[in-house]
């Protein structure tokens, strides 16, 4: 399923969901109102079911959109939640990508998803499925969902070396090929807002910390509410 709304012929903002969820998520339906209420940009998400497949097969479909766009707009704007941040970090960091593109907004986000994944359920409970043998069965934290995160997954990011914060390391450039947005709350029980501090001091970007659990759902209205996306455009 996606969402494709087109009210401004200029710019375009892509938004990845986090990732048990989906476009039916509270995010997805306001940014898509404030789309159609504003007309500020056009709007496109679609459901990512990260857990079947691999981040490399991901990175791909994103960049295939993209160029794709690109041919009909001349801005475009990525935004990410948790997981979602998490590939479009990556994004910029391995793929080439048009102009078009200006900036990325990370809500919440996953700099180190496998290593998240092993910290929640136990190494030696995730030891098969990190030798690419089997799926891994999990009850995603933040949603409750029951979920089988692909066999291939966890191999692909070690392989390509995707994860981006190692203990203290930060494996991005410290000046990046676009303006980045950080948005993280000091209640996320999820991803630690501790790894956005130590992002954001290594890598230039504009960090905005709030109160707020990992979901960010009344910090979110308020950024909504201040023109915040409308703002990424503008830079």
């Amino acid at each position: 399923m996606f969402v494709l709304e087109e009210p401004n012929k200029e710019r375009l903002l892509i938004h990845l969901h986090g990732f048990a969820s989906s476009v039916r998520s509270n995010k997805v339906n306001l940014l898509r109102e404030l789309s159609l209420s504003t007309g500020a940009f056009s709007f496109f998400a679609m459901d990512m079911d990260y857990h079947t497949t691999t981040t490399t097969r991901v990175l791909s479909l994103l960049e295939a959109l993209i160029v794709g766009f690109s041919k009909r707009y001349n801005h475009i704007v990525l935004s990410g939640s948790s997981h979602g941040a998490y590939v479009v970090l990556n994004f910029l960091r391995y793929r080439e990508f048009p102009r078009n593109l200006k900036a990325a907004i990370l809500l919440s986000p996953s700099y180190s998803t496998l290593a998240l994944i092993i910290k929640e359920y136990g190494e030696e409970y995730c030891k098969v499925w990190l030798e690419g043998k089997e799926d891994l069965y999990i009850k995603e934290c933040d949603t409750g969902m029951e979920l089988a995160i692909n066999r291939e997954f966890a191999v692909d990011i070690i392989q390509r070396g995707y994860e981006i914060i190692k203990g203290q390391e930060v494996d991005f450039p410290q000046k990046p090929p676009v303006k980045l947005y950080v948005v993280h709350g000091t209640e996320d029980k999820v991803v630690p807002v501790e790894h956005s501090r130590l992002f954001t001091k290594r890598v230039e970007s504009v960090y905005i910390e709030v109160e707020d659990d990992h979901r960010l759902d009344a910090t979110f209205q308020r950024l909504l509410k201040e023109g915040f996306f409308e703002g990424s455009f503008l830079g």
